[in-house]
């Protein structure tokens, strides 16, 4: 996103025309942007808390670019005593919130630094609030175990996708392992050969990668197993041209967070 919108940057993305291009195939049919306004998808609007949560962002927003870092503090022990769901919260605030400042960021209205110092208190809120989600989680053992490992391919850079779609998990009560700092390698497969995971979820950050998300799908689905695993593609790459990767193998292309915690809901231990 950020190099589509700085052409005097040599790339090896893409030109601009063609990532929006490839950005508008991928909102074919809406007629909205679900980054931006999840409310607008009937499934995200019935959330509970969707209009608390909608009512923080400007906020948030402002808290996260302050010099003052007890702005941001303050927007902590805010959100914890709202009551809003995790899972609300990472849909209708953290998300818009965060395609916000990418776009500021490719439009020039704010600079690196802002948005380097905003998105490192975005993941601490997130990290946070997730923590208070699990704890919660933790008393209902009744529920069902399910477990989710999320890795990036090495080129995406900008995680905060990965943290948010992770707290998500964690507040439908998902075992989670991996995450921001666990890269698409052989790793992958020993930790896939260990644990019986139900969904793996791979963040892809430039649409010239797909050839190694499909060589990894392959290798995953020759690999015998007690059950079969579940995958999951999104990320940038994703966004910027998701017929790229509609035919690797994947179980769902998803465009958004509330697109794959959709999914994972209709999977069963």
């Amino acid at each position: 996103m950020v190099g589509a919108g700085h052409p005097e940057i040599p790339q090896a993305e893409p030109p601009k025309a063609n990532a929006d291009a490839g950005a508008e195939a991928g909102l074919c049919g809406l007629d909205f942007d679900p980054r931006l306004y999840p409310e607008q998808d009937p499934v995200a609007s019935q959330m509970p808390g969707t209009d608390k949560a909608i009512s923080y962002r400007n906020a948030l927003k402002e808290a996260l670019i302050d010099i003052d870092p007890r702005a941001h503090r303050a927007m902590i022990e805010e959100l914890q005593a709202s009551g809003v769901p995790m899972q609300t919260l990472a849909i209708h605030l953290f998300s818009p919130v965060a395609a916000r400042l990418g776009d500021q960021w490719c439009d020039d209205e704010i600079d690196f630094m802002l948005v380097a110092v905003a998105s490192t208190r975005l993941s601490m809120i997130i990290n946070h609030l997730s923590h208070l989600s699990i704890q919660r989680t933790q008393s209902q053992d009744d529920r069902p175990v399910r477990r989710v490992l999320l890795a990036r391919t090495g080129k995406a850079a900008h995680t905060i996708g990965v943290a948010i779609v992770a707290s998500c998990f964690r507040e439908m009560g998902w075992v989670v392992d991996g995450g921001v700092d666990t890269e698409l390698d052989d790793t992958i497969h020993k930790r896939l050969s260990n644990t019986p995971y139900h969904l793996l979820g791979i963040s892809v950050g430039q649409v010239d990668q797909v050839e190694e998300c499909t060589r990894t799908i392959r290798r995953i689905h020759a690999t015998p197993a007690p059950r079969r695993l579940k995958i999951a593609v999104g990320g940038p790459a994703v966004l910027a041209n998701p017929d790229a990767f509609n035919r690797i193998g994947a179980d769902i292309v998803a465009q958004s967070a509330l697109q794959v915690v959709s999914y994972a809901d209709s999977i069963r231990a």
